[in-house]
């Protein structure tokens, strides 16, 4: 009988314990998923105050990563082979890959009607390079995310800056980025010139195929389910931007102020 209620106790103590460490480990998950609430809302607060910084600084870039940023999301979707943790580091990447335009040194460069001197155009290119250094804080959280933003200018054939690397050894991310930044720069109006129609965007995409661009990903920008979306998003920056245009804020006033008189 004293075995029988010794043994009794020993459950009792026993289911106790179990119970104890899962209300620790539960204490413990819910406080690792508070921490992480925060830092991801941390994270967001970031990305959205160096975007408000680059929308301060010269709002067409801004309207205008984050139309790139859709379009990659598009893109990234339809080829596939990357993780949802890539994805969203991809995504903050094109919002953000501009980043570097915001150094004063390049404001006459971004925004001259005018062609740019050798010199200029040795200047814009070490945009990348400084739009990287600015995004080192997020490396941690979006490993890989600087060089995606360095190399959004480097070509498949090895051609582009500021490494000269090609083909696969430019990441994947960047290589999405590229074709997207290019098409976005094309088809959207601005002072000096008129949006190019989507369908002869698209020729000039297939002319690169192969020297500036990943050929593959070309060929899934002209496949349907990318290509209508892909044609939404540049009808709707066309409205959004003839409506600035036609409306500029006043820092789009001051900076064509500026521009006339370049």
């Amino acid at each position: 009988m004293a075995k029988l209620e010794i043994e009794k106790d020993t459950l009792t103590l026993t289911g106790a314990a179990v119970a104890s460490a899962t209300l620790v480990g539960l204490a413990w998950l819910m406080d690792a998923l508070r921490r992480d609430r925060w830092a991801r809302q941390m994270h967001r607060k970031l990305v959205d105050l160096l975007l408000n910084a680059l929308t301060a600084d010269d709002p067409v870039t801004a309207r205008h990563s984050r139309r790139v940023a859709d379009l990659t999301s598009v893109l990234a979707g339809a080829c596939g082979g990357l993780s949802r943790p890539e994805l969203a580091t991809l995504r903050v990447a094109a919002l953000l890959h501009d980043m570097g335009k915001i150094d004063d040194r390049f404001f006459l460069i971004v925004h001259s009607r005018k062609r740019l001197s050798e010199e200029q155009r040795a200047e814009i290119k070490h945009h990348p390079h400084l739009s990287a250094t600015i995004l080192q804080p997020l490396e941690e959280m979006h490993p890989g995310i600087q060089k995606i933003v360095s190399s959004h200018h480097e070509c498949w054939d090895g051609s582009g800056y500021p490494c000269g690397i090609g083909g696969h050894e430019i990441p994947l991310a960047a290589r999405i980025i590229a074709v997207a930044d290019v098409f976005d720069a094309m088809t959207q109006p601005r002072k000096y010139k008129g949006p190019m129609p989507v369908e002869e965007a698209l020729e000039k995409l297939d002319e690169g195929a192969g020297h500036q661009f990943d050929p593959r990903l070309v060929a899934l920008v002209e496949s349907g389910p990318v290509l209508a979306q892909w044609t939404q998003i540049a009808l709707q920056g066309q409205r959004d931007e003839q409506d600035h245009l036609e409306n500029p804020n006043p820092t789009e006033r001051a900076i064509e102020h500026v521009a006339a008189e370049v």
